[in-house]
């Protein structure tokens, strides 16, 4: 028999200040953890960042935590009835009760839930899916990427592409997957995955590793842009790189400035053709061995 099933997925875009007054932060469970399934999610969704030249995002524990909350509400809750669509809460929980919907407008609904719910201090943004069956990970990056709004959020284009991510949550129950961005950092960078104990997405780690890998291999020749004395403005310059899609900037420490880096090269004559390469756009990048 053919299998029928019903599918819906929504992506909405909110801005805005928070109005959220008078609710306590949730203690994160100590054994708190992501399945397999909402693993395979998020690494798809990595990957395929990785496929357009974008970087990897970590993950986030606090807004794993929102979205494991917000599928939870979804499937017991339903607060997604007549008006409401998937972005809704509804009353059942220690959280603001809100409609979001084409006639209930609240524009902070979706952004406010990360720091109402946890300590993360910046907005969050949610992409949510639902489906009569369970969701199948594959089967929910597919539906995303076919819709430009949420393919736009995932590949930082459009009205995205002046942001950064650099916070990643993930949630999967019965029918209902919903991934959350941010922009800010989480000091919580990683999450257990269940059953297993191993920590997943904790790019620092990976970050360190390949560094210490370069360092055992010899120098490496960096192609600089730009250079700072405040460390916190060089960062924000990598990122504004990275929504332009280079795949490696970084910032470099050297004596006591900050070099902000659009690529890095084992020898002096590869980070000499990819400055060839830029054209006369970023001429003025110079190369810089360490």
């Amino acid at each position: 028999m053919k299998r029928l099933f019903k599918l819906k997925f929504i992506l909405l875009i909110l801005g805005g200040s928070l109005f959220w007054q008078g609710y306590a932060q949730n203690q994160i469970p100590e054994d708190f953890c992501i399945s397999s399934d909402e693993l395979k999610l998020y690494n798809l969704i990595n990957n395929y960042r990785k496929a357009n030249q974008l970087p990897e995002i970590p993950l986030s524990e606090n807004l794993c935590y929102v979205a494991k909350l917000h599928v939870s509400d979804l499937n017991y809750n339903q607060p997604d009835t007549g008006q409401c669509n998937l972005h809704s809460w509804s009353d059942q929980g220690h959280w603001v009760e809100c409609c979001y919907g084409r006639d209930k407008f609240n524009n902070t609904c979706m952004t406010s839930k990360p720091k109402e719910l946890t300590a993360y201090q910046g907005k969050g943004y949610e992409i949510a899916f639902w489906e009569s069956v369970n969701a199948i990970p594959e089967i929910v990056l597919d539906l995303w990427k076919s819709s430009s709004a949420s393919n736009d959020l995932i590949l930082n284009r459009d009205i995205w592409q002046d942001k950064s991510w650099n916070a990643f949550g993930v949630g999967i129950l019965k029918g209902y997957a919903v991934v959350w961005f941010g922009v800010e950092n989480d000091s919580k960078q990683g999450v257990k995955v269940c059953t297993t104990g191993k920590m997943a997405g904790r790019l620092i780690d990976k970050a360190k590793a390949l560094d210490e890998a370069g360092k055992a291999a010899g120098p490496r020749y960096y192609l600089v842009i730009s250079s700072f004395s405040d460390e916190q403005a060089a960062k924000a310059e990598v990122a504004k790189y990275k929504t332009r899609g280079f795949r490696n900037p970084s910032v470099v420490k050297s004596g006591g400035n900050f070099r902000v880096s659009i690529g890095n090269y084992p020898s002096q004559d590869e980070a000499l053709k990819a400055k060839e390469s830029l054209g006369e756009k970023y001429k003025d990048a110079w190369i810089m061995k360490q």
